[in-house]
């Protein structure tokens, strides 16, 4: 069985950065959308105009059972898992709610959508699964690697807490992890510690300030417009079980060339494979 968003409403849980892209996007192909957030790092009246295009805004905290029942009580084509407590420094600062919410809180998830009969779930990961320095070919099949702050160590246990409900309870679930995002979206977090680096070394670029480039900007990333994460959260057939999305792979110090107008000089230790394709391109966001 597959399901598609087009066979009915869907729920978006968590109305964030990415959130706000995937359900502009069903509102423009015209489908039914439910968003759902408890505004710990997005402000309620930043959805008014998708509200005002037909979104149906709801207060859920996933940390709530009550909520979730309350929510999955109508029909849903699919359940889109987007809410998380994504940042590490906030992990650092605020363990006990980073724990609630991406590991008790999408065990919840997970119950609650068993107990609503199953609609098919997309959860969203992250590449962070991987481990900080993974080297050559990174498909899904990668292992996980070891995790170096709470908010991506949860990402694991949410994948495999899922994968053991979508067992058990027989609903499909498909899991998508992430590269870092960049891009424009109905939904900005103005909080530095929200921001991710593209866009952070593309404001500073403007601002005329120094680039930080931690170690000398060896890290290697995967990074993904947000339009193009969205239009794939949308579109991919819950046949696929699970799938690496980053357009491209890059150094940290290539991102701040690339922000400088310069040729990216360095080589990624690894590269992230990935079966979709995509529409944007790193450099052409930075020269704009």
């Amino acid at each position: 069985m597959t399901s598609r968003p087009d066979e009915g409403p869907i729920l978006i849980l968590g109305a964030g950065y990415l959130g706000g892209a995937v359900a502009e996007l069903a509102l423009d192909r015209g489908h039914e959308v439910v968003l759902a957030d408890n505004w710990y790092a997005t402000d309620r009246p930043q959805l008014h105009g998708l509200e005002r295009r037909g979104a149906q805004v709801e207060t859920v905290d996933i940390r709530s059972r009550e909520d979730l029942d309350r929510v999955l009580g109508a029909s849903f084509a699919r359940v889109y898992i987007l809410a998380a407590q994504a940042s590490r420094p906030i992990s650092e600062r605020d363990p006990d709610y980073t724990e609630e919410t991406n590991v008790s809180g999408v065990r919840r998830v997970a119950e609650a959508v068993a107990a609503a009969g199953g609609p098919p779930v997309v959860f969203a990961s992250s590449l962070h699964v991987y481990g900080p320095s993974p080297r050559g070919d990174v498909g899904a099949d990668h292992p996980y690697g070891p995790q170096t702050d709470l908010a991506h160590l949860s990402k694991i246990y949410g994948e495999l807490c899922l994968q053991l409900y979508a067992r058990k309870h027989g609903f499909l679930l498909l899991i998508l992890r992430l590269g870092i995002l960049y891009g424009p979206s109905p939904i900005q977090h103005g909080r530095p510690e929200s921001q991710t680096v593209v866009d952070k070394f593309k404001r500073l670029a403007a601002e005329g300030a120094l680039l930080p480039l931690d170690e000398g900007g060896r890290a290697t990333i995967g990074v993904a417009h947000v339009q193009d994460a969205a239009r794939i959260l949308l579109d991919t057939s819950m046949e696929m079980v699970t799938a690496n999305v980053a357009a491209e792979t890059v150094t940290v110090a290539d991102i701040a060339a690339l922000v400088a107008g310069a040729k990216p000089a360095h080589e990624p230790a690894c590269t992230y494979m990935t079966p979709f394709t995509y529409e944007h391109l790193l450099a052409d966001y930075m020269r704009r």
